[in-house]
């Protein structure tokens, strides 16, 4: 222990003394410095320090700039995240609306095509219309000469229908004729933007439905048999009950506007088709050859009848029109499985059918209503021509 004890007095003996060789050598160092400056460097020393104060102070502005620009940055950045964003959320939007922009454009661009195609459709009904106007024309010009004909007399030659030229002669005596040229001509005017009546009534006679059975002035106005359009009616309710029934089935199959365009079509049918069965009622219930009734009233009744199957075959062309507007849809744009296309076209082959019927039965009743007037006009002369003037006054939908 001793030995170790005088050891470590020995090493701090030796650490002391190398201290104060240490501090005798940094003061020696120091003063041979200062002795080897020049003798105006000691106010240098004093400028250097005034320096490094001002670089401190000035490196302490920097540093407080630099922490002020680095919470400006940090700021921004939190600005421009809010920025980027606002941008992206607008960006959807913009993109949602270019999307329906582009929709629409596709749309307006299929609804452009349809029209062409309406457009098409309508100069082709045009120019069907246009032959069809020039036909009419022709056939009035048949029938004027008929007419004129049958009013100067040819002998004892037959009249298909059960008219005989003696009996004609024998009633249109006393300028009968010429009243019943003009009457013929004022219908033909009333009658010629009407194509689907011709077309449905072109094969049916004037006079059909009558025959010369006696020379009194009322028994021979008598229908041979029963009227035609008493029996033509018929075939319209059934058809129209079988409609309503394909209609609920397609109901069932497919939910879609497809039904509910139907069974508009088929709710103008059955409405058109009641507003006739009550016209054939009311003329049924109006005996045209009642003598007690005066000449005059029989053609007023007779023609208010005539305007009003002519407000119904308008009705009824134009129903047509938007059954024919239907079918060009169906053929256009519509997509459908086999068993509702299956059941569309049973249904637009019954709608046609009831379109076809229904133009049938109006083309007889206001055929048979012009064979009566006609005759009359024979006894009523010009008084019937007056009174249709003034009726059509009253009822514009039979110009």
């Amino acid at each position: 222990e001793n030995k170790q004890m005088a050891a470590s007095q020995e090493d701090g003996d030796d650490a002391g003394e190398f201290t104060r060789l240490f501090t005798s050598y940094l003061g020696l160092s120091f003063a041979i410095f200062l002795g080897s400056l020049p003798r105006n460097s000691i106010p240098l020393v004093s400028l250097l320090q005034s320096k490094n104060q001002a670089l401190s102070r000035e490196l302490a502005d920097a540093e407080d700039q630099l922490r002020q620009l680095l919470s400006r940055r940090k700021e921004d950045s939190k600005a421009n995240a809010r920025v980027v964003e606002i941008f992206a959320s607008h960006r959807h939007a913009w993109q949602q609306e270019e999307k329906k922009l582009l929709q629409q454009i596709d749309e307006c661009n299929d609804e452009i095509a349809y029209l062409k195609g309406k457009v098409e459709d309508s100069e082709r009904a045009e120019a069907d219309l246009k032959a069809a106007n020039d036909e009419l024309k022709r056939e009035i010009s048949e029938k004027d000469e008929m007419l004129n004909f049958m009013s100067r007399g040819g002998g004892n030659v037959p009249v298909s229908g059960g008219l005989d030229l003696v009996g004609v002669e024998d009633n249109f005596s006393g300028g009968g004729g010429q009243v019943i040229e003009e009457f013929g001509t004022l219908y033909s005017h009333r009658l010629s933007g009407s194509d689907d009546y011709f077309n449905a009534a072109s094969k049916f006679s004037l006079f059909q439905d009558l025959q010369q059975e006696s020379s009194e002035p009322v028994k021979h106005f008598v229908a041979r048999r029963e009227l035609p359009w008493k029996v033509d009616g018929g075939g319209v309710s059934p058809k129209l009950k079988s409609l309503e029934q394909e209609l609920l089935n397609l109901d069932r199959i497919r939910a879609s506007k497809i039904p509910g365009q139907l069974q508009k079509q088929a709710k103008r049918y059955q409405t058109l088709a009641a507003k006739l069965d009550d016209l054939c009622r009311r003329m049924q219930t109006s005996d045209p050859c009642d003598a007690s009734l005066s000449p005059e009233f029989r053609s007023q009744r007779q023609t208010e009848f005539l305007l009003e199957a002519f407000r119904l075959q308008q009705r009824a062309s134009e129903t047509g029109q938007k059954l024919m507007a239907l079918q060009s849809y169906w053929c256009d744009g519509v997509e459908i499985d086999v068993a509702a296309r299956r059941s569309v076209d049973s249904i637009r082959n019954n709608l046609k059918e009831v379109q076809r019927n229904l133009e049938i039965w109006l083309a007889r009743i206001i055929g048979d209503l012009e064979g009566i007037l006609a005759r009359e006009s024979s006894s009523s002369g010009s008084r019937t021509r007056e009174y249709y003037n003034n009726a059509s006054c009253r009822y514009p939908f039979g110009q």
